[in-house]
C-alpha cells in the first residue's frame, strides 16, 4: 500500500548539462540538470535557472545560451560549474576549456571541447518561484565530425553524465 509523502521533485535522472552564457570575452558555464526536450517542430528546449544564480542574468541579458552536452570523463568539470559562481571566476579559464562562437548566436559561447552542443534563442520566460525556465528554440547544433553518424551525433549514452538524488551517475545499457 503506498501512504502519502511531502511533494518533491528531482526524482527521476535528468541530464547533466553545462550551459554556455555571457559572451566570448567573458563567457560563463553553470551545470543544469532541469533541462529537457519541449517541442520537436520547431526543435525546442527548457531549462530551468535558479533566480539568484549569476548565469540567471547573463542569459536574461543576451536571450540566449548554448547547450553543451558533457561525458562521463568531464565529470570534475561538471561538478565545477555547479559549485562555482562565474561572478569569482571564469570557469572557461579554470578547466582549459576555450569558448568558440555558436552562430547564429550573436554571444553565448559553445564549448570547443564537448562533442555535441545546441545554439538556443530565448523565445519565452516562466517564473516558476524558485526558478524561471527558459524556453527556447535550438536555432543551431554542432557536434564533433568523428561523432556524426548518418543524420545526427551519436549520443554515447553510456558516457551521458545524469544527475539524481544529489549525485552525478552514468547511464548504463537496459539490453
Amino acid at each position: 500500500m503506498k501512504i502519502q509523502i511531502p511533494p518533491f521533485v528531482h526524482s527521476y535522472p535528468a541530464p547533466a548539462v553545462l550551459v554556455g552564457c555571457g559572451t566570448l570575452e567573458h563567457p560563463n558555464l553553470i551545470t543544469v540538470s532541469w533541462f529537457g526536450t519541449a517541442a520537436s517542430d520547431p526543435p525546442t528546449v527548457s531549462l530551468s535557472i535558479r533566480k539568484s544564480r549569476h548565469s540567471h542574468r547573463l542569459v536574461l541579458a543576451n536571450n540566449e545560451f548554448t547547450v553543451n552536452i558533457p561525458r562521463i570523463a568531464d565529470l570534475e568539470a561538471v561538478k565545477y560549474c555547479g559549485v562555482r559562481s562565474g561572478k569569482e571566476c571564469n570557469k572557461f579559464a579554470e578547466l582549459g576549456f576555450i569558448p568558440v562562437p555558436c552562430p547564429p548566436l550573436n554571444e553565448a559561447p559553445m564549448i570547443d571541447e564537448c562533442f555535441f552542443a545546441l545554439g538556443c534563442r530565448v523565445i519565452q520566460v516562466l517564473e516558476l518561484g524558485s526558478h524561471d525556465m527558459f524556453v527556447a528554440e535550438v536555432v543551431s547544433a554542432y557536434c564533433n565530425e568523428a561523432d556524426l553518424r548518418p543524420e545526427k551525433p551519436d549520443p554515447h549514452a553510456e558516457e551521458q553524465v545524469v544527475f539524481l538524488d544529489g549525485k552525478y551517475w552514468r547511464l548504463m545499457p537496459a539490453y
